[in-house]
């Protein structure tokens, strides 16, 4: 009778199984707390801190004058405008879960999502 795998591959496919099953866990326990609160700060100063559950706009001064208008909508974050001259802020798009953050670095911006 021919067996169609090998000792070697079942282990290997058990093996990637079980690392496949531990990720996923982790991954549900990282983001089991709801994220409830957008943090935002400039040149390492917090200036303020939002909740993610209440649609809001805000143009947050950057620095050197430069500006990055953020925008909370159906708890998620993400940037529709800035004045930095590479635009990688805005092109990110949208962050929801606990500890993604969009950091704009020409206007030393960055907002991060915190439970």
């Amino acid at each position: 009778m021919k067996y169609l795998f090998s000792k070697k591959e079942t282990i290997l496919v058990v093996i990637l199984l079980t690392i496949s099953a531990l990720l996923f866990l982790g991954k549900q326990l990282l983001y089991s707390n709801p994220p409830r609160e957008v943090e935002i700060s400039v040149d390492g100063q917090v200036i303020k801190t939002l909740n993610l559950y209440e649609d809001t706009e805000l143009t947050v001064e950057g620095y050197h004058g430069g500006t990055n208008h953020l925008v909370i909508e159906d708890g998620k974050v993400f940037v529709t405008e800035a004045t930095c001259p590479d635009k990688v802020c805005v092109h990110q798009g949208t962050i929801e879960h606990t500890g993604e953050s969009i950091v704009c670095l020409p206007n030393r911006m960055i907002a991060r999502i915190k439970d």
